[in-house]
């Protein structure tokens, strides 16, 4: 299903594989050449538009613009919404060719989707009557209206300006917000009705072919007062003596005993993360949420073994790390559930319409890409111009 988040972008599924003729996609060095805003530059943009795409099987060389039908996308523009999701995976990826195979894997995957609402939308657009028009408008309002109060402290300039971050405008927000419902409104009309209910006996295969998917193991919610000796080490000190070492673990040591005494007398954790712990978290009053081992840092790991072994209220005793010391406290306890078939038949339900929903949805997105005009043949020219857009300094982060 096509979906959005919260700034507005469209976020289309992978509804259909897109066939990639003539060999593999794979990344391409950055082109960090500057463009010269003449006249005569602008001119020739405007018209490469509306020219032809060169489909010559021995031509190699990039193409900015993809053309589904009788709408065409520019490459940069597959990117928009996007700036925030490069950046933080350029700065998570220590490897600059990683970071490469990320966008050339992005692209693919871009490419693919805006195939499938290009196609979808166009199909759509022949359904739609013109009495429906006022009621995507209000939608439309709606969504924005919705967006800026939530996310923005209600202030569409500053909605604005997230948009203009990204690449985009409040326009182009709302044009794909205008044809997400669309799409959606199309897809509800003519294939939703398609699905059959299922009969118990499918139910029933569902359920015991995905009985391990319906477990879910006990599940505890922690904050933590977080004491690390580096943090009390002078600031000053790029190498610290064993002395220094040793006189922060102490200061560490009296710190984390004080929170702990706090605590048993009846203050508040929260409060006293607030005034003793460490990082980012502590200003949360030391929430961390739900937690399992594996979606933590090891430096984490011992409070998270502590925790297992907490009832819901309770705090640790001590714990003594390398790098310092912490206080747990099991802020909520969820038991282990095992639920019978009778218990998850709705779930089972929507799941097993939701399945042959999409599937039903893969299969006239094929129907519809078969008998579809688009242009590069060969879309992996496209994609080149794509990968490169995304280190264009204008259209997106570099690397």
């Amino acid at each position: 299903m096509t979906t959005f988040d919260r700034s507005g972008f469209v976020r289309a599924a992978a509804f259909a594989t897109v066939v990639m003729v003539g060999g593999c996609f794979g990344p391409i060095a950055a082109d960090t050449s500057k463009s010269k805003t003449s006249t005569a530059h602008s001119r020739t943009k405007a018209a490469a538009k509306t020219a032809p795409i060169n489909d010559d099987p021995s031509d190699n060389s990039p193409v900015q613009r993809m053309t589904v039908q009788s709408e065409t996308v520019e490459a940069k523009d597959l990117w928009l919404g996007h700036r925030d999701e490069l950046a933080k995976k350029a700065d998570s990826l220590a490897a600059p060719d990683e970071y490469r195979a990320f966008v050339a894997e992005r692209a693919a995957q871009l490419i693919t989707d805006k195939i499938a609402e290009m196609l979808l939308y166009q199909k759509a657009s022949l359904r739609q009557a013109e009495e429906v028009g006022k009621k995507i408008d209000a939608y439309v309002d709606g969504e924005i209206r919705k967006i800026v109060t939530e996310d923005h402290g209600g202030l569409q300039r500053r909605y604005e300006k997230y948009l203009e971050s990204q690449g985009s405008t409040l326009e182009q927000a709302r044009t794909q917000l205008r044809r997400q419902f669309v799409i959606s409104g199309y897809l509800e009309t003519e294939v939703r009705p398609k699905v059959a209910e299922p009969t118990r006996s499918e139910l029933l295969a569902a359920y015991e072919s995905n009985r391990e998917a319906w477990r879910r193991p006990a599940r505890r919610s922690m904050s933590l007062i977080d004491i690390r000796v580096a943090d009390l080490l002078p600031g000053d000190v790029d190498a610290p003596t064993r002395e220094q070492l040793q006189a922060a673990r102490e200061e560490a040591h009296s710190k984390i005993r004080a929170a702990q005494l706090e605590v048993r007398n009846g203050a508040s954790f929260a409060e006293v993360a607030r005034r003793y712990s460490h990082g980012a978290r502590a200003a949360d009053g030391g929430a961390w949420g739900w937690v399992t081992p594996d979606s933590i840092r090891e430096r984490f790991q011992p409070a998270v073994a502590a925790l297992e072994n907490l009832g819901a209220g309770q705090v640790s005793d001590i714990l003594e790390t390398p790098e310092g010391f912490f206080l747990v406290r099991c802020d909520e306890l969820e038991p282990a559930l095992e639920p019978d078939f009778q218990t998850v038949q709705p779930q089972l339900k929507e799941f097993y319409i939701r399945k042959v929903y999409n599937q039903m949805i893969a299969e006239h997105l094929s129907e519809l890409r078969t008998k579809a005009r688009i242009a590069p043949a060969r879309l992996e020219r496209f994609h080149t111009a794509v990968v490169a857009a995304a280190f264009n300094p204008l259209g997106s982060a570099m690397r």
